[in-house]
């Protein structure tokens, strides 16, 4: 498993050092709107799979779930997949996916069947 080597004894909090402060922003877009991160991406021939994560809830802010609608809708070779869980044990609760500009409904699962649904769109990218 791939381990950060961001030591918080000796550099600080990793949230408050090295991840940019993209709320400095928001003024630069209407209303409501401001940057998000990713929380991981890849890509293999081609072939995106985003992850999302959501803490504690299966519910995605109505601004993101719209954009994640119409960014796999523009590119029918994006994977978003929404995880609600605890990042901290990685423990999980469900996942969704959202692709070809639709959410589908939430899965039941833990680690090891998110694990799996990741795997089979490897295969699928993979060898077609």
């Amino acid at each position: 498993m791939r381990k950060l080597t961001w030591n918080c004894d000796l550099k600080g909090c990793y949230h408050d050092k090295a991840c940019p402060k993209l709320g400095l922003f928001d003024e630069c877009f209407p209303g409501k709107i401001g940057m998000g991160d990713v929380d991981g991406i890849v890509e293999i021939n081609g072939n995106f799979l985003i992850l999302e994560w959501k803490a504690f809830t299966s519910e995605i802010p109505r601004g993101q779930e719209l954009m994640f609608e119409r960014l796999t809708a523009l590119a029918t070779n994006i994977l978003v997949v929404v995880v609600s869980g605890d990042p901290e044990t990685m423990e999980v609760r469900s996942y969704r996916h959202i692709w070809r500009g639709k959410v589908w409904a939430a899965v039941d699962t833990d680690l090891d069947g998110l694990k799996e649904r990741i795997q089979k769109w490897v295969e699928k990218v993979t060898w077609g």
